[in-house]
């Protein structure tokens, strides 16, 4: 094209150069026009990189792509790297003269390359190519340098306008942080919100809050952009790794470059070393004290950058601590509470006669398990097992154990009542319902509302009874007897039976519907002949009972009658077990239980040693898991000899060492395995 004078140029160009709406798309207009006035094949517009102060392409024309992204031009290195050094413009117009070009393409033979200046510091390089000899001339140069002039004006002027644009982003960030902050949101809400925020201002990649754990080990609160399973990962002890020192020390700790950092541990496996990532960890306090740690991972852009998202995530750490305070606070004092309520459950199971649910047997720590994991639910609970075997104490365990446990436990025996009374125990009625009525009856179900009904011997209930109750299951109401109002309520059920329910079903004995209501959690306990490994703890619990009610001093039993008590069948289970001790308690004149106070039945029975031991061992050995025999039999001997020894020397470790023959540190260490395998 014919080229135009100076100053017509100029008049064209800066009126387009100030209407331009961003530094880049005023640098791919200037390209353009470069071009366009020299007559050039290609050009190409670089900045310095004030971080790794080498010049990188921002804008270019006629340029293959792979070399526009990847070419960085060194201070001094070709023709552009040379104006950039020396800040002078320079014009080749036969580049096979200069040793030091860099030839990019092939067919270029001239080029014009002039300096961005900014106050007298060179911030870029603006070159034009041609394949053509000659190609420029010193008006092209002259042109050129007066639009650059301009150009770094320009620049500067939307640089400033970026940096103030920035300071009103971060400003209205800070009200948006302050208004979340105001609402009533939980913790891992209001966490949320704040790092969505975050990452559509400042642009941060992801981020956690950690708080210390009631174990003393800093755990992941919450993540923003993580999955559940990094969550998982994210454990620290105190001093451990950049988040644990942080915590430790209260000092934050910001990383330029993750991936060169030794201290960065990755625990939650999610950083992949691509692309130069920047870390940044600080201290949650409050009054002084750490309270947690806030890190945050972003990209990596300039050092001012780098710096300046420091400082901010530091004001918004110091933002959110109050909060973080406080949930700390509210965790610990609901730890506290729980534990208290605890403490008081514990306490009150005992002072409640007959609640402490005694075994050792491995079926009996299997439900003991299982009670711990589901007691704190409302699901249903049958109980089923003979006469005697501790089913009412199980359900007042449940209960205990329950969140109900400070509200009713009420209990009744389905079949101690007539069939044409039980269903006004269980409901209740209204004065005037029948002859007799003469004043309104609350019922069972009513007396349990808020807390646990026990429905023992739930086998024997009348058939259309049993739909009755099968109401209240599903609808949790109750209808007195010649009453027309439903009443609300809000109770657990637990039943017992000594009936096999599968079979009564199958007879129509019993509804269905109802078994399946009532057998969500179920639990069988084993008669007392197979769990003989506990009939001694109940021995000894029932004489210290006893001894407590009668005023008596018993504190041994007599091997022999040991022996026999092990090997009744004990057709009654623990009731009649328990039957037995209180009457050989009051019977005892000394200090020891001995055969002759107890029941003929039982005193009179001749027991071979030998086969004793052996139906014994014998039926440790039908309930031990094949490969664990050995361990299991000599465990339980072990275990039964140093309870023996205790139990006859009072707790005197030295003398019930003597008394065993073994080394005393011996039976110090088996009693603290013993200690160790129970807990």
């Amino acid at each position: 094209m014919e080229n135009k004078n100076k100053l017509s140029l100029l008049e064209e160009i800066l009126p387009v150069m100030n209407s331009v709406k961003s530094p880049e798309e005023l640098l791919n207009y200037l390209i353009d026009r470069y071009i366009e006035i020299t007559g050039a094949l290609t050009g190409s517009i670089m900045i310095i990189n004030p971080e790794t102060t080498e010049l990188e392409i921002k804008a270019s024309r006629g340029l293959l792509s792979d070399k526009t992204t990847n070419v960085n031009l060194k201070i001094g290195e070709g023709v552009t790297g040379k104006v950039a050094e020396t800040g002078n413009s320079l014009l080749i117009n036969d580049t096979r003269s200069i040793d030091y070009y860099i030839r990019i393409r092939e067919d270029l033979k001239s080029e014009l390359a002039v300096p961005l200046k900014l106050e007298n510091k060179i911030i870029g390089v603006i070159s034009v190519d041609s394949d053509r000899l000659n190609a420029f001339t010193g008006e092209h140069l002259d042109i050129l340098e007066s639009i650059s002039n301009f150009v770094a004006q320009i620049l500067k002027k939307e640089n400033l306008i970026k940096d103030l644009k920035d300071k009103l982003s971060k400003q209205d960030l800070l009200l948006k942080i302050s208004e979340i902050l105001n609402e009533t949101f939980p913790l891992d809400k209001l966490f949320k919100k704040i790092m969505k925020e975050l990452s559509e201002t400042i642009h941060i990649e992801r981020s956690i809050l950690v708080i210390l754990d009631s174990d003393d080990k800093l755990r992941i609160f919450d993540g923003y952009k993580l999955s559940d399973e990094a969550k998982q990962r994210g454990i620290y002890q105190i001093g451990e790794g950049i988040i644990g020192k942080v915590y430790k020390y209260g000092k934050r700790i910001q990383i330029k470059d993750i991936s060169k950092s030794k201290e960065f541990l990755n625990k939650m496996k999610i950083w992949r070393g691509k692309g130069k990532n920047s870390f940044f960890a600080y201290p949650i306090r409050y009054e002084n004290k750490n309270v947690g740690v806030l890190s945050l991972e972003k990209k990596y852009i300039s050092d001012q950058d780098f710096t300046e998202t420091g400082e901010f995530i530091k004001l918004i750490t110091s933002m959110i601590s109050n909060k973080v305070q406080s949930y700390v606070q509210t965790q610990r004092e609901k730890d506290l509470l729980l534990k208290t309520n605890i403490e008081l459950k514990e306490k009150l199971l005992e002072k409640e006669s007959g609640i402490i649910f005694i075994g050792k047997n491995k079926k009996i720590l299997e439900i003991l398990d299982t009670v711990n994991l589901v007691a704190e639910t409302d699901a249903s609970v049958l109980i089923t097992g003979e006469t005697g075997t501790g089913k009412e104490i199980l359900a007042q365990l449940i209960h205990y154990k329950s969140l109900r446990w400070d509200k009713p436990f009420i209990s009744i025996n389905c079949a101690s009542i007539p069939e044409n009374l039980l269903e006004s125990e269980l409901f209740g009625y209204k004065r005037g319902a029948f002859t007799g009525a003469v004043k309104d009856k609350k019922g069972k179900f009513f007396l349990a509302d808020t807390g646990t009904i026990f429905l023992d011997e739930i086998g024997d209930l009348d058939f259309n009874l049993q739909a009755k109750i099968l109401r209240v299951l599903q609808e949790k109401i109750i209808e007195p007897i010649g009453s027309e109002e439903s009443t609300k309520i809000d109770i657990r059920v637990i039943a017992a039976t000594n009936k096999d329910l599968k079979k009564y079903v199958k007879e129509e004995k019993f509804r269905d519907d109802l078994f399946y209501r009532l057998n969500v959690i179920a639990f069988h306990l084993p008669p007392l002949s197979q769990r003989r490994d506990d009939i001694p703890l109940f021995i000894d619990y029932f004489i210290k009972q006893y001894n407590t009610k009668y005023n008596k001093t018993i504190r041994d039993i007599e091997p022999g009658c040991l022996a026999k008590l092990v090997h009744h069948e004990w057709k009654g289970n623990i009731r009649e077990l328990q039957n037995v001790i209180e009457r050989g308690v009051i019977l005892t004149k000394g200090n020891t239980l001995d055969s002759s106070v107890l029941p003929e039945g039982i005193a009179g029975e001749t027991l071979e040693k030998e086969d004793l031991f052996l139906e014994i061992l014998e039926q440790e050995i039908k309930y031990a898991h094949p490969g664990e025999i050995y361990k299991s039999i000599m465990g339980k001997i072990e275990d039964y000899l140093i309870d023996y020894a205790l139990i006859k020397t009072n707790n005197k470790q030295i003398e019930a060492a003597d008394l065993l023959g073994i080394h005393r540190n011996t039976l110090y260490q088996k009693i603290k395995n013993k200690s160790r395998n129970i807990e």
